[in-house]
């Protein structure tokens, strides 16, 4: 992650906006509840206790299916060194939204993406400058959200992203599932889970 200067000159292949779509998982929030532990307790196991900023990617899988677990929002940074286009599915978010640069930013809350509730899926171009911040229409103040993601070089559609994300939500991976006692797995490791027989 590699903090910006917002007053930068946005490049030929940088967008203002960087949320390229947005969807619904084909299951019901409440569905998703019952899937995954995203409890306070749960994910301060990773992202640690307390209200600063914090951010954790665990579990990759040989698909690139993982974790992605951030408390308080982000600063404004772009992710040159990774993949750029990280597809997410909302499992839990107590407060956050993303955009782009702050002169890009509107205070008018309809202008802004939809809000980010559990069930919804999203794209997101992370060579674009962007930032995790405050979303009132969800909560008084930023808090905990965690997703599943897969990055690629290019954008997948939601059918795509959702046959990548079903073994997940099927087999009803848990962070510790895909986590080690000591740190976390590495994008080239196998996964130490099993799916649960349906």
């Amino acid at each position: 992650m590699g903090s910006v200067d917002v007053d930068m000159v946005l490049a030929p292949d940088q967008i203002s906006d960087p949320i390229i779509w947005t969807g619904d998982c084909p299951l019901s929030p409440e569905k998703l509840a019952g899937i995954f532990d995203t409890s306070t307790e749960a994910m301060e196991r990773y992202v640690g206790p307390g209200r600063g900023m914090a951010l954790k990617s665990f579990g990759h899988t040989p698909t690139g299916v993982h974790f992605l677990l951030t408390r308080a929002g982000t600063t404004v940074h772009t992710d040159p060194a990774y993949t750029r286009y990280s597809h997410q599915l909302i499992l839990r978010n107590d407060g956050n939204r993303i955009r782009g640069l702050p002169r890009f930013d509107s205070d008018d809350p309809s202008r802004w993406h939809r809000p980010f509730l559990p069930g919804v899926m999203y794209a997101l171009d992370t060579h674009s400058p962007h930032q995790g911040l405050h979303d009132p229409r969800i909560a008084d103040k930023p808090g905990l959200k965690a997703v599943i993601a897969v990055d690629r070089d290019e954008i997948l559609d939601i059918e795509e992203v959702w046959e990548l994300f079903r073994p997940w939500v099927f087999g009803r991976v848990q962070f510790a599932d895909v986590a080690q006692p000591e740190g976390v797995l590495s994008k080239t490791t196998a996964p130490c889970w099993k799916p649960a027989r349906a």
